[in-house]
């Protein structure tokens, strides 16, 4: 268990100078773009390649491929070595055409035949396809980091894979901040231009992940066409249709949000539901992403025994732990939030008019942060014991019920883009809850969690009583007095309170955690 949580702390470490350097980007683009249709349109181009970053990176290829290869690396090395080859060449094989074939409509497409918004109208259909053209090549070279991180997670590096999206965001703030020096000044003509380097970052991203398995000599040359059924590679494509659908609901709630904002709302808005969405990973990624990457060969390790009882109490660990690091950091976010969103966003073109509905959006969507965790690991749970369709079933299920609350809330509520962000966290709620009741068949639990939520809500309502009276900056006092004295002191200082708390109710989670770090 040490293992575990040195892995998760490697994972924290280089994740959080990621996402350091993501909010420094999504200032510049905020200030850059304001809530524009330009801004909304670029973040809609960009959403299906991230999409499946997420899906892929951090969910289902990863999700299927890991067990299996670990497997075989137990029995056969060889035989590892070459299903990963297989598997990488499939990838080639599937995405290439179909990336040409995507980019290649787009240029051919009339814009007139999408529908237009009110804001930006063809124009922005037009630059819409010219942007999916560019950044949706991207997908093929994250998809194929995918399969590399996840081998590298099997053979126990943990630290590089985690430090990879470093590279993509260092490429896309050079493009923000050199765009204007290299002489495009027209808010098209920068967007472009990012694009541009969103794609190359990503094939530098994959280098990054090949070279130390090419040095280890695990990394064969990709064997393209599709694998033979009956194979190794072949069963990880099988088991990765279902796990797809199980670990996508966030994201294609994300999806969802964003369009709706687009056409619903206003094109600007989309600006609002991706920096909430933002606000949500930095934490999320630091806490229970952390834990559930880390864990999750772990349960695949112990699913493949009889007894599945030690699996249960890894299960269990990580879900208390979940609970430890999420309930803060969500309520934390949300009583700051204020002070977060001027801080990080406000200035150029974000006016004071786009703070509040940030924070709002932002407060909605991060209430629902401790059971996202919670779904994540328990998805990954029943991946470890080869259940794959519960998840999914769940998913398709669950997918229907947030499009059907986004279009009830946004039309009977006046909320805006908090509405969409407020079934997305309802969505996930009900997501955590069946997925721990349902995960019961396969391994009982020795406790209930009900105690760690308990103890954790206890120590979050005394953090975020202190909260408000550790603010030391005024409101007209610059971004870096406001930043240090109403965000980072706070924070600080509520850290203490909260693992305070916990340390007179002698916590068994927090001791754990100490004494595993020690």
């Amino acid at each position: 268990m040490s293992r575990l949580v040195r892995a998760a702390g490697s994972i924290s470490l280089f994740t959080l100078l990621s996402r350091i350097l993501g909010l420094y980007r999504d200032r510049l683009m905020a200030q850059t773009f304001g809530a524009s249709w330009v801004q909304g349109t670029f973040l809609l181009a960009w959403t299906l390649p991230n999409l499946m970053r997420r899906l892929l990176g951090e969910g289902a290829l990863s999700a299927s491929l890991v067990p299996a290869y670990a497997k075989a690396r137990r029995s056969d090395p060889a035989l590892a070595r070459e299903m990963l080859a297989q598997v990488m060449g499939t990838v080639i094989t599937i995405l290439t055409p179909l990336c040409l074939l995507i980019a290649g409509l787009s240029l051919v497409l009339p814009p007139e035949w999408l529908p237009a918004p009110e804001q930006g109208g063809v124009p922005a259909m037009r630059f819409l396809l010219a942007l999916n053209a560019v950044l949706f090549v991207y997908a093929l070279p994250v998809c194929l980091t995918a399969v590399c991180s996840g081998a590298l997670h099997t053979l126990g590096h943990f630290a590089l894979p985690a430090a990879v999206p470093i590279v993509l965001n260092l490429f896309w703030i050079a493009a923000l901040l050199a765009a204007k020096p290299l002489g495009f000044t027209v808010d098209v003509e920068i967007a472009n231009f990012a694009a541009w380097s969103l794609s190359v970052g990503g094939f530098l991203q994959l280098l990054l992940v090949m070279v130390p398995l090419w040095r280890r000599g695990e990394l064969l040359r990709p064997k393209l066409g599709l694998p033979a059924r009956g194979t190794a590679a072949f069963a990880v494509f099988v088991a990765m249709g279902p796990t797809l659908l199980g670990m996508s609901l966030n994201q294609i709630s994300s999806l969802l949000d964003q369009l709706m904002a687009y056409y619903l709302v206003s094109p600007g808005a989309v600006t609002y539901v991706y920096l909430a969405n933002r606000l949500l990973l930095f934490p999320h990624s630091l806490t229970a992403m952390s834990v559930a990457i880390a864990v999750f060969p772990k349960l695949a390790h112990e699913a493949s025994g009889i007894d599945r009882v030690q699996m249960r109490r890894t299960l269990d660990l990580a879900a208390a732990a979940t609970i430890l690091v999420t309930l803060p950091a969500a309520c934390g976010l949300i009583v700051l939030g204020d002070d977060v969103v001027r801080v990080l966003f406000l200035g150029g073109a974000f006016k004071e008019a786009d703070v509040w509905p940030t924070v709002l959006t932002s407060s909605c969507l991060v209430a629902g942060l401790p059971f996202l965790g919670l779904a994540q690991l328990y998805a990954r749970a029943f991946y470890a014991v080869g259940d794959t369709g519960t998840p999914a079933r769940l998913a398709v299920w669950l997918v229907l019920m947030n499009a059907t609350l986004n279009i009830v809330l946004v039309l009977t509520t006046g909320l805006g883009t908090a509405a969409l962000t407020l079934s997305s966290s309802l969505s996930v709620v009900v997501n955590a809850g069946v997925l721990a009741f349902k995960f019961r068949r396969h391994a009982s639990s020795a406790h209930s969690l009900g105690s760690a939520w308990l103890r954790s809500s206890l120590a979050t309502v005394a953090m975020c009583a202190a909260l408000p009276f550790l603010k030391l900056a005024n409101e007209g006092e610059g971004v870096l007095a406001r930043g240090l004295g109403n965000v980072a002191f706070p924070i600080v200082i509520g850290m203490v309170v909260y693992a305070g708390v916990h340390w007179l109710l002698r916590s068994p989670e927090l001791r754990a955690l100490r004494r595993r770090r020690s």
